[in-house]
C-alpha cells in the first residue's frame, strides 16, 4: 500500500474511532463526603450520616450565628448554600446538593452542637428512610433533633429485597403495649437472616442493634461502626426496661450450628476521647480517632468506666423487666476533664451478643424502653 494511502487509512480509522467515543458520563452522586473544621474547635470528628451532619463544637469557641463551614462534595457536585459560606448555625442549616449531571439532588441538615449526649432515652422519636423504609431513632438535644442513635439497618438494606417494610429490618420500633413501659413506643431488635448474599460473604445473620454513635456503610463487606459521643457528666448507672427471647438455633459465620443459647447485650462505656486521639495520632487508616469500634469497645485501655448486663439470657415471664447496671470504674476520672467534654459515652444494645462476628440465632428478640444514664 502506498505511503499516502496508508496515512489516509490510519487517519480515517482515528477519526472513526474518535466519533464513536462518547463524552465521559457526568457524575450523578450528590453527597457531602467530608467536613473541614479545626480540631481546636471540636470535641469529636464530624458525624456524617445519610442526610444529617453533626459537629460537636467546644462551647464558647466560635460564633454560631456567623460561621463558615467548609466541606467536600462528590466530584462535580454543587451545594446551596455554598461550602465555606457564612451561615447562622444557632439553628440547623439545610444544604441542597446537586450532582454534576444535574439529575440528582439531596438535602443535608447540618448542625453545630455545643451540648453533650442527653441522659434519658424513651424511643418516642423516630423517622423512616423514604426509599428503603428502615427506621432510625433520634433525640432532641437543646431543642434540636439529633441523630445520636445508629444501627446496622443501612447495611442490611443491601439484602432487604425490593419492597422492605419496618418489620423487614433488624432494628425496628414497636407500639405493642406489652412492650411499652412509657409513652407509645419502644425499641425492638431482632436478629435476621441476610439470605444468600450474606451467607456468600460469611455474614449470614444481622443482629438487631442500636448504639450511640454512627454507622458507615460502603458495601456489605465494608461496614464500620463508630461508638461514642461527647458526655460531660459522671455516670453512676444505666437503668431501663427490657425483654429478651433468644432464637432456637445459633449459627456461626460459616452457617454451622453452635451448641449454645443466644444472648443479648446491653452496655454503656465511658472513655477518654482525647487520650484515644493522642494514641492514634499516627494511625494510617484513622488518625486521631475519636470513637471506639467493634474491636475495642469493651477492651480499649482508654475506657474510664463500664456498665454491662451480666445475665444476658432470656427474661422470665412475658412482660418487660427493669434492670440497673452500675458503672464499674477502671480508671480515675478528673472533674475538670468531665467539665471540658474530654470524655465520650456509648450505649450499645444488641439482640445477639456476638453479632459483631456474625454469630447468633435468627429470631432472637430484644425490646428496650426507658433507658436512663443516672449521673452524680
Amino acid at each position: 500500500m502506498p505511503y499516502k494511502q496508508l496515512l489516509w487509512s490510519v487517519l480515517g480509522l482515528f477519526l472513526f474511532l474518535s466519533s464513536c467515543i462518547k463524552d465521559e458520563a457526568r457524575n450523578m452522586e450528590a453527597d457531602i463526603t467530608a467536613v473541614h473544621i479545626a480540631d481546636s474547635l471540636i470535641n469529636a470528628q464530624p458525624i456524617i450520616n445519610n442526610r444529617n451532619i453533626v459537629v460537636y463544637v467546644k462551647p464558647g469557641t466560635l460564633n454560631l450565628q456567623e460561621f463558615a463551614l467548609d466541606f467536600d462534595l462528590t466530584a462535580g457536585a454543587t451545594s446551596v448554600p455554598a461550602a465555606g459560606s457564612v451561615q447562622d448555625f444557632s439553628v440547623p442549616v439545610t444544604y441542597e446538593v446537586t450532582s454534576e449531571d444535574g439529575q440528582y439532588k439531596k438535602q443535608y441538615t447540618v448542625t453545630l452542637l455545643e451540648s453533650s449526649v442527653p441522659e434519658n432515652f424513651d424511643f418516642e422519636l423516630f423517622g423512616q428512610d423514604e426509599k428503603r423504609q428502615w427506621v432510625y431513632f433520634y433525640e432532641e438535644v437543646a431543642g434540636i433533633p439529633q441523630n445520636l442513635w445508629a444501627s446496622g439497618n443501612s447495611g442490611f438494606a443491601l439484602t432487604a429485597g425490593s419492597n422492605p417494610t419496618n418489620a423487614t429490618y433488624p432494628t425496628q420500633v414497636t407500639d405493642l403495649q406489652q412492650y411499652v413501659t412509657s409513652g407509645k413506643h419502644a425499641a425492638y431488635l431482632e436478629t435476621k437472616s441476610t439470605g444468600f448474599l450474606g451467607a456468600l460473604v460469611k455474614k449470614p445473620i444481622a443482629a438487631g442493634n442500636l448504639f450511640i454513635g454512627s454507622m458507615f456503610t460502603k458495601s456489605i463487606v465494608d461496614i464500620q461502626t463508630r461508638f461514642g459521643l461527647p458526655f460531660n457528666k459522671v455516670p453512676v448507672s444505666l437503668t431501663g426496661y427490657y425483654l429478651y427471647a433468644p432464637g432456637s438455633k445459633v449459627i456461626d459465620k460459616d452457617g454451622n450450628t453452635v451448641n449454645v443459647q443466644d444472648e443479648c447485650d446491653i452496655y454503656a462505656v465511658l472513655f477518654d476521647r482525647v487520650a484515644l486521639m493522642e494514641a492514634t495520632a499516627t494511625d494510617e487508616e484513622y488518625p486521631n480517632r475519636t470513637w471506639l469500634d467493634d474491636k475495642d469497645v469493651l477492651t480499649s485501655p482508654h475506657i474510664i468506666a463500664l456498665a454491662q448486663l451480666k445475665d444476658a439470657g432470656p427474661t422470665t415471664g412475658t412482660g418487660m423487666q427493669k434492670f440497673e447496671l452500675p458503672f464499674v470504674f477502671k480508671r480515675e476520672y478528673k472533674q475538670a476533664d468531665v467539665d471540658a467534654y474530654r470524655y465520650s459515652i456509648a450505649i450499645v444494645l444488641s439482640s445477639s451478643k456476638h453479632g459483631a462476628i456474625f454469630q447468633g440465632a435468627v429470631g432472637s428478640k430484644l425490646v428496650v424502653d426507658q433507658l436512663k444514664i443516672n449521673v452524680k
